[in-house]
């Protein structure tokens, strides 16, 4: 290549190119290890790349925050009364499930394991997630705002509250006795299409406690997207936007989707959950034995 400026253009390009694979390859396998450790890097790391880098999930975007208001639209509430009435639901405070959590490997990488897991929740705000492991127990606790995650060893690190407040699993907060409460939105977004399937999406935007704001006085808010089969009007899928522990704007797609629906005491109740990260399945989870109303305290979700 004769021409220094073309040759100066193509060597800044060449590296261009090789700094973002670096980037997503870093990133991935950050998120990637850190599953060994407990099946959440979504809350461990900062995604530079927000649109969904694997096949999974496709037709599925981040979702978008409104302006709030106490706005429930009658579509929405009328697919999610249909869903509470769907699974039976009936009083509980509570549940405690075990079972398998399976992480899959990407080409990054090619890991891939099982381990024993425990899955708790109390009411529609606290998750925790244990994982056996040879040397220990490794633990995820959410409370509200609060998360944690403890390893094996002993090491615990903070999560980003907007995260642990993003609710890891979602299909509690459905279940709550009177619904919806005062501080949730509910906007009908239609009918869309994820992966070939029809799905009824519903966007749910919810204050976040003590009416907390932003550093511009905009009162601050949980968004997340909601995925219902319109025929058995079952939650399919919920998904919503995270950060990571580093500061910043940026979001990677997280996506659950919930399956196997199967009856505790009268309630239908997913066994099976599997997350994907900016379209990439990260794990899923099987748990074989789920029990409500198991008495669980606030302090089981704290460290």
């Amino acid at each position: 290549m004769n021409d220094p400026c073309a040759f100066l253009c193509h060597e800044m390009a060449g590296a261009i190119r090789r700094i973002k694979h670096f980037v997503f390859n870093y990133l991935a396998f950050a998120a990637l290890a850190l599953l060994a450790a407990i099946p959440l890097p979504l809350r461990s790391q900062q995604s530079i790349n927000t649109q969904p880098t694997g096949n999974n999930d496709q037709g599925i975007q981040l979702p978008q925050a409104a302006t709030w208001s106490p706005r429930v639209d009658g579509g929405a509430i009328t697919e999610i009364t249909a869903y509470r009435s769907a699974i039976g639901l009936t009083a509980w405070e509570d549940m405690m499930g075990n079972g398998v959590l399976s992480s899959t490997g990407s080409g990054l990488t090619g890991s891939n394991g099982q381990e024993q897991a425990t899955l708790w929740i109390r009411n529609h705000d606290k998750c925790r997630l244990d994982l056996q492991k040879q040397k220990g127990t490794t633990s995820m606790r959410i409370d509200g705002y609060y998360g944690a995650i403890q390893h094996q060893d002993g090491h615990r690190k903070a999560m980003d509250a907007r995260d642990a407040a993003g609710e890891f699993l979602v299909f509690p907060a459905l279940m709550q006795a009177t619904f919806p409460p005062a501080d949730i939105m509910l906007i009908d977004q239609g009918i869309v299409t994820v992966g070939g399937t029809t799905l009824h999406r519903i966007t749910m935007e919810r204050l976040w406690p003590g009416g907390a704001v932003d550093a511009k006085g905009v009162l601050r808010t949980r968004v997340t997207d909601l995925y219902f089969n319109p025929q058995t009007h079952l939650l399919t899928k919920s998904s919503l936007g995270i950060y990571g522990t580093q500061p910043g704007p940026n979001q990677m797609l997280q996506v659950i989707s919930y399956g196997n629906y199967s009856s505790v005491n009268g309630m239908l109740i997913p066994h099976t959950f599997r997350e994907t990260l900016n379209g990439q399945i990260l794990w899923t989870l099987q748990l074989n034995n789920v029990r409500v109303n198991q008495g669980l305290q606030a302090s089981d979700f704290h460290f």
